[in-house]
């Protein structure tokens, strides 16, 4: 049995025990991991008659086939930073996962309506997100049915976008400050979605808002975008989480077993929570609790 799958099975138990606490802490006792040893290289990949590329890591061991997470950076970022910054590496090193973390032309995202350059330039990242599963695919072993997205405010915007796509491959989302934006939810099948969030965002706020300097069409409230997901899963009902730093709401009855949740941390603004000091201020350590919830839907 995987890691992976291990800490899957260990996840589902506690929610019957405890389902308001789960989703509001990281994984307590997990040993530290040294990647080092792993593949983390740059790729070109010409798509759209532009030049464009991203980083692959692919964990060492067996060549079996494995999942696959792309992980998306925020506006004016690279795919090097985010992979620092994320932290995601020492957990797909310990669970066999492969993570690619593709480049946006201008460092941005079109994610329908935001942002620029690639908006305003209507990009086809979707198409580019497909081209770069099918690279990495062609280069190391994939579980095409384990393909998920996460990324952060522009990366969180795009990945609404990409799971909500019917031709997308991945039906796994963790958005961190990002809604969807610019277009209908539509999957081919249910989608799992994870959306977190700060109470106190400034930029992407949580409430949503009529105009952003990001976006003249604005920002919708985090709520009505995982209601929208919700719709699209044929969910049946929803409940309310409460936590002392962290309220969370999560749909029920969604088809497929697909899980759809919010979680907004009250004193988080608009930043990428990791580590146990983030978790202790803010509940939330965002690198523990997206390989939690991938462990919960990749069972």
């Amino acid at each position: 049995m995987t890691a992976l799958r291990r800490l899957g099975l260990a996840l589902c138990a506690l929610v019957v025990v405890a389902p308001a606490m789960l989703l509001f802490r990281p994984a307590q006792g997990a040993r530290p991991v040294d990647a080092s040893g792993a593949d983390s290289r740059p790729v070109a990949l010409r798509f759209g008659g532009l030049a464009r590329d991203y980083r692959l890591f692919v964990p060492v061991g067996a060549r079996r086939a494995r999942p696959l997470l792309l992980a998306l950076h925020p506006l004016h970022w690279t795919a090097l930073r985010w992979e620092r910054r994320s932290g995601l590496d020492a957990g797909a090193g310990a669970n066999g996962v492969v993570v690619a973390y593709p480049d946006g032309v201008g460092h941005s995202w079109n994610a329908g309506t935001c942002c620029q350059p690639a908006a305003g330039r209507r990009l086809d990242d979707v198409g580019f997100l497909r081209a770069v599963v099918a690279d990495v695919a062609r280069r190391t072993p994939i579980d095409l049915s384990r393909v998920a997205v996460t990324g952060f405010s522009n990366g969180a915007l795009m990945s609404y976008r990409f799971v909500c796509t019917a031709a997308s491959p991945a039906h796994v989302a963790v958005a961190v400050a990002g809604d969807l934006v610019g277009g209908a939810c539509t999957p081919s099948r249910p989608v799992s979605l994870l959306h977190v969030h700060g109470g106190r965002d400034p930029v992407i706020p949580v409430g949503g808002e009529a105009r952003s300097p990001l976006d003249p069409s604005g920002f919708p409230p985090a709520r009505t975008s995982v209601a929208l997901v919700a719709a699209a899963d044929r969910c049946g009902a929803a409940s309310d989480l409460a936590g002392a730093l962290v309220s969370g709401w999560r749909a029920t009855g969604c088809a497929g077993g697909a899980r759809v949740e919010l979680l907004t941390s009250a004193r988080l603004g608009h930043a990428y929570p990791v580590g146990h000091a983030a978790a202790s201020a803010y509940g939330v350590d965002m690198t523990a609790l997206t390989w939690q919830f991938l462990a919960s839907v990749w069972r």
